[in-house]
């Protein structure tokens, strides 16, 4: 009788899967906890100050500036970098043979927050500074499809998805087969979106379950992109047959 089993898993497979696939359903199950257990509300209300009615860090000062504003332009000029360079390969000797791969990065790059800002504009998720509890005017809502003119415009957190969209260097480093560009890209992108995401906490512009869901649509959205590249039919798992014993009929 043979038996049938799969080949180990490839390297490129391997980070698919848990990158791509296992750490951004990790992220989404903590914000539904966070969400369900009442830990989002507490943790925003840490950085609200119910006498003043404010959040720790306003939306004029220098948090704002060099956290908000000079942050999301950082991470747009490394895209437009990208961007140049993708369109620029043909012409250039060094970049001609990672065409497809500088393509592959500005998309995988681009699409999450592009994603995000559409999910924003079909859900009445408002943002913490907007809601009663937090001096706001808004009751807690979460309904989704509704008119753009009753979305809370707030979900999920779009300066975090900017930040967490420089993952996609890590999927192009696993491509090149480059650990230090692989590493890079990883920490990169999880740092700064992490540090974009506890800003925006602590200004009271999302919840931090918004983030983490931003940060799991990147993470799919990259790992998708970057599919033909990480799981091409000559990286698949091979399925092998081992023969074993006979049976002897009764």
């Amino acid at each position: 009788m043979s038996s049938v089993r799969w080949a180990p898993w490839s390297p490129d497979q391997a980070f698919f899967v848990k990158v791509g696939l296992v750490l951004p359903l990790l992220l989404a199950g903590l914000a539904v906890l966070l969400r369900s257990s009442g830990l989002d509300d507490r943790i925003s209300a840490y950085f609200y100050d119910a006498q003043t009615q404010q959040f720790w860090l306003d939306t004029n000062g220098w948090a704002e500036l060099l956290g908000h504003r000079l942050g999301k332009s950082l991470v747009l000029v490394v895209w437009l970098l990208l961007l140049a360079a993708a369109a620029a390969a043909p012409w250039l000797s060094p970049l001609k043979t990672h065409r497809r791969l500088l393509w592959t990065l500005v998309l995988a790059m681009g699409l999450g927050p592009s994603v995000v800002t559409l999910l924003k504009d079909i859900n009445t998720h408002a943002c913490p500074w907007s809601l009663k509890e937090f001096g706001g005017a808004a009751n807690y809502s979460a309904e989704w499809f509704v008119p753009r003119l009753e979305a809370g415009r707030c979900f999920p957190g779009g300066h975090a998805s900017g930040g967490f969209s420089l993952v996609a260097i890590a999927f192009a480093g696993q491509s090149l087969q480059r650990p230090r560009l692989r590493r890079l890209g990883l920490w990169l992108g999880l740092g700064v979106g992490a540090l974009f995401s506890l800003l925006r906490v602590a200004q009271g512009a999302h919840f931090m379950s918004h983030n983490l869901w931003a940060a799991s649509v990147d993470l799919w959205l990259a790992a998708l992109v970057f599919s033909p590249l990480l799981l091409a039919p000559s990286h698949r798992p091979k399925l092998t047959a081992s023969m074993g014993a006979p049976r002897s009929a009764s």
